[in-house]
């Protein structure tokens, strides 16, 4: 064996021999790598609030989506904490009351033979064991999340701000009385939409169909217009849906993971201060063969909807809860000028077919005036 060739097998040999010296040496210390945690929630269980939680002096959320910049039509999701799902604030008790008036007939906003609670309560067979499971669902997290406000007793869950009890569990209960203990419990309006088999033959007959909720609280049009329609459909007016959102949304429904929570919020302007609208707030409604008419600051309202969406696991459900925000424009000059100027910006900056369709030709002028003086 030549000289320089042995040296080179020895010098060889000696790193590795020092390399297995050296692993044996700091084995035992070596952390091993903990397994990452999964993205995916597995539960719906939450924390419990402070104890010196006061849903009285909490605040609405601020909801301000809006750019002041060109309009862009997106999905515009984002993941959500489970945490963060269902909200209490200071509006409780006021949109709780609203939201029942509206439920049950007796909101004096409204003609007395108008039937909104036809056109803001909806079940269906197919929808019965969802609604079922939703409502167990939401009972565990309002008890968990909120326990000095929501107390089981002999006589099922103790409502201790509204004085009421409702169901311990789904058992033994009519999707009625789930749906309308739902509505006496958390403020969010709720839509349950489910695959529906029999009706693949259909356009769109592969989509989820809206099949259950309560939608108190729309915006503009008359919900049981929606009811049983497919997704495409219920989105059916707006701009640009079809082409650009329609087959993003569908693949996304299909992918979304049971637990797993997204948000979204959207924004509007209307001339009044009334949570439920089927005849205004939106373009079609307007008459455009007469001047827009002029309103001011104790007449406009800034509209937001909180949106989150969820699927639930043993129904395979996708629950679409949706939180409104309204509040008089004099609200952005006492504490949020800042954003009262952007969104003045962001109506500038609509598209044509979507001005429209928000029904800005009515309160375009008026609420640009306003803000632009912030």
């Amino acid at each position: 064996m030549e000289p320089k060739l042995s040296l080179h097998i020895y010098l060889a040999a000696a790193v590795v021999l020092f390399v297995l010296w050296w692993v044996k040496r700091k084995g035992s210390k070596v952390k091993p790598v903990a397994a990452r945690p999964s993205k995916t929630p597995n539960s719906f269980l939450v924390a419990p609030v402070a104890a010196d939680f006061d849903w009285r002096k909490e605040e609405p959320l601020k909801s301000y989506p809006y750019k002041d910049k060109p309009y862009r039509l997106t999905m515009g999701i984002t993941k959500l904490d489970t945490q963060d799902w269902l909200l209490l604030e200071d509006s409780y008790l006021t949109e709780l009351e609203e939201k029942t008036k509206i439920l049950t007939n007796t909101n004096t906003k409204y003609p007395a033979d108008k039937d909104l609670r036809g056109s803001t309560f909806f079940e269906s067979p197919e929808a019965d064991h969802a609604i079922r499971e939703f409502y167990d669902v939401t009972m565990t997290y309002m008890c968990t999340k909120y326990p000095m406000y929501f107390k089981k007793d002999e006589k099922g869950i103790h409502n201790t701000i509204t004085g009421e009890h409702v169901p311990l569990t789904s058992e033994n209960h009519s999707r009625t009385e789930l749906q309308e203990a739902l509505a006496r419990v958390i403020q969010e309006d709720f839509i349950i939409l489910l695959k529906d088999p029999s009706r693949g033959d259909e356009k769109y007959g592969d989509e989820y169909f809206f099949k259950a909720g309560v939608f108190a609280f729309a915006a503009g049009f008359d919900p049981k217009d929606k009811f049983d329609k497919a997704l495409t459909s219920v989105h059916a007016p707006i701009p640009g849906y079809e082409e650009k959102l329609k087959k993003s949304m569908n693949r996304f429904f299909d992918r979304l993971n049971p637990y797993e929570m997204v948000t979204r919020s959207n924004f509007s302007i209307q001339a009044h201060d009334k949570y439920y609208v089927d005849n205004d707030n939106k373009g079609y409604h307007n008459d455009y063969s007469t001047e827009a008419p002029t309103f001011d600051e104790k007449e406009l309202h800034y509209r937001s909807e909180r949106q989150v969406l969820t699927k639930l696991p043993e129904s395979g459900a996708i629950v679409f809860t949706i939180r409104t925000y309204l509040h008089p424009f004099k609200l952005f000059a006492d504490q949020y000028p800042e954003d009262g100027r952007r969104l003045a910006g962001a109506i500038r900056y609509l598209p044509q077919d979507m001005a429209n369709y928000k029904g800005a030709e009515k309160w375009g002028d008026s609420a640009k005036l306003y803000l632009d003086r912030l």
